[in-house]
């Protein structure tokens, strides 16, 4: 009787692409395209024709040009959530509790600054610096300190965690660190000088987004 020779079966291992993978790479492209169309809205609106006074809270727009921006940037702003989401993923398979706290805290912030870009319809009529306008411009603070702790946190957890490499390690802090630098003296400042400052930190985010997609297997 004879034993029937097997052939040993060679097994070529290939990378699994897990759902999570799916979504780093899709949140990661949502949040880099629309932080980058809020790139532009800043360049847009630099060059706006002004159609009220410096002083008027809606500057450069009138109260119904004002209302259909700030219902864009709205929708801008909660377009890049999934940047968040995305960190959230690989701070599963990196794990760090600065990454996830600062993570939630700066997410907490993009939600609100979202809220608030709706709320400021109602100071369109207002003067920048009395009233209204003064108490809305005001709580634009709030989200950006939320932000500014939040992405500086998250930076930290992240360069421990080893969560990107090269120069996109530092994308997280840096994005953190802008807020305070740069972009709160910006904002609270000449118009033209906060609108560059937020389109520079958009196209900051826009580079993470890519980071977080490159990060999916």
């Amino acid at each position: 009787m004879t034993t029937p020779m097997t052939s040993p079966v060679t097994s070529i291992a290939t990378p699994t692409v897990t759902v999570s993978d799916h979504r780093l790479r899709t949140y990661g492209l949502v949040g880099a395209v629309a932080s980058l169309v809020g790139a532009v809205c800043a360049v847009v609106i630099i060059a706006w024709e002004p159609m009220v006074a410096e002083d008027r809270f809606s500057y450069p727009f009138d109260a119904g040009w004002f209302a259909a921006w700030q219902v864009v940037f709205a929708v801008q702003h909660a377009a890049m959530l999934p940047l968040f989401a995305g960190l959230l993923i690989l701070e599963r398979r990196h794990p760090s509790r600065a990454l996830r706290i600062g993570t939630w805290v700066a997410l907490a912030g993009q939600v609100a600054l979202t809220v608030l870009e709706l709320v400021a319809i109602t100071a369109a009529d207002s003067p920048v610096d009395t009233g209204r306008g003064a108490v809305v411009g005001g709580l634009y603070g709030v989200p950006m300190v939320l932000l500014g702790l939040g992405m500086v946190v998250a930076g930290v957890g992240a360069l421990r965690a080893g969560l990107f490499e090269g120069a996109a390690r530092w994308l997280p802090l840096a994005l953190g660190g802008y807020v305070f630098v740069v972009l709160f003296p910006a904002v609270f400042g000449p118009m033209v000088a906060g609108r560059i400052a937020i389109g520079v930190w958009l196209l900051g985010f826009a580079a993470l987004g890519l980071a977080i997609r490159r990060s999916a297997r």
